[in-house]
């Protein structure tokens, strides 16, 4: 009999657990996309949908991640990257003042490309620095929604502010972009024990009863544990899996391969 491949997801339970995931919500004052059983005054928010999130364990987060890029032009390169480790150190200090110090800004990486600045009859060849990294927001255990969502609310304000001083620049030279803040765990691994606990309760289960089929399976080879995914539920949820590849042969195949 031919082995079969199996991919345990880590799921609590048989059927897993399932959490509603909490999008950035519309601020769209259209009615098409809410429910047809909610009401709303036309000037209303949108209600947000729900996306399903399967996790095994669900803990909560304590950092707020948001990537960022700026962008800095000159015709010498070495000033434009002077110029712009200058922004991203003001970008620290603006974030580090919204947050009571909470934050901490980590450098990812740098390109420079050719940039034309000014009109086409002026035009003057130069060269764009951007520079890219992430920011995170500790959140302290004792924070609740409200606190948690007034980190966002200042952050959402400092990432602004500073996209529109960017983007005010002449001829372009200057950018920046954010993306949308996430909540999620630091350190995963820190949870990695009670995810392998529990998958290897789901995979007894499971052994057992295919097992006490008429043709009974075995579970054989099992692969290591891969990295630990996350998802964001909500600004008090993160939900985690950790999935783990196994070879079901039959048992009979296998006494008469011994």
């Amino acid at each position: 009999m031919r082995a079969l491949l199996l991919t345990f997801p880590l799921l609590a339970g048989c059927a897993g657990a399932s959490y509603d995931a909490v999008p950035s919500p519309s601020l769209s004052p259209s009615l098409s996309s809410a429910s047809s059983s909610s009401f709303s005054a036309p000037s209303g928010p949108a209600v947000p949908g729900r996306a399903a999130v399967h996790a095994d364990l669900v803990v909560r987060p304590d950092v707020i991640v948001l990537g960022f890029a700026l962008r800095e032009t000159d015709a010498d390169p070495q000033r434009a990257l002077a110029a712009a480790r200058t922004s991203v150190d003001d970008l620290a200090r603006r974030f580090g003042e919204a947050t009571s110090g909470a934050s901490a800004l980590r450098m990812s990486g740098a390109a420079f490309a050719p940039a034309v600045v000014g009109k086409s009859d002026e035009e003057v060849k130069e060269t764009s620095a951007v520079v890219d990294g992430v920011i995170e927001v500790r959140l302290a255990p004792e924070l609740d929604f409200w606190a948690r969502s007034k980190l966002i609310a200042a952050i959402t304000a400092v990432a602004r502010e500073v996209s529109a001083s960017a983007g005010a620049a002449k001829d372009g030279r200057r950018g920046a972009t954010f993306e949308a803040p996430r909540a999620e765990v630091k350190d995963p691994e820190a949870h990695r024990a009670a995810l392998a606990d529990r998958w290897l309760r789901r995979a007894r289960s499971f052994a057992e009863a295919a097992q006490a089929a008429p043709a009974p399976l075995l579970l054989l080879d099992c692969a290591p544990p891969g990295a630990i995914e996350q998802r964001a539920i909500s600004l008090e949820e993160v939900g985690l899996s950790l999935s783990v590849t196994c070879r079901l042969d039959a048992l009979a195949a296998r006494q008469k391969g011994d």
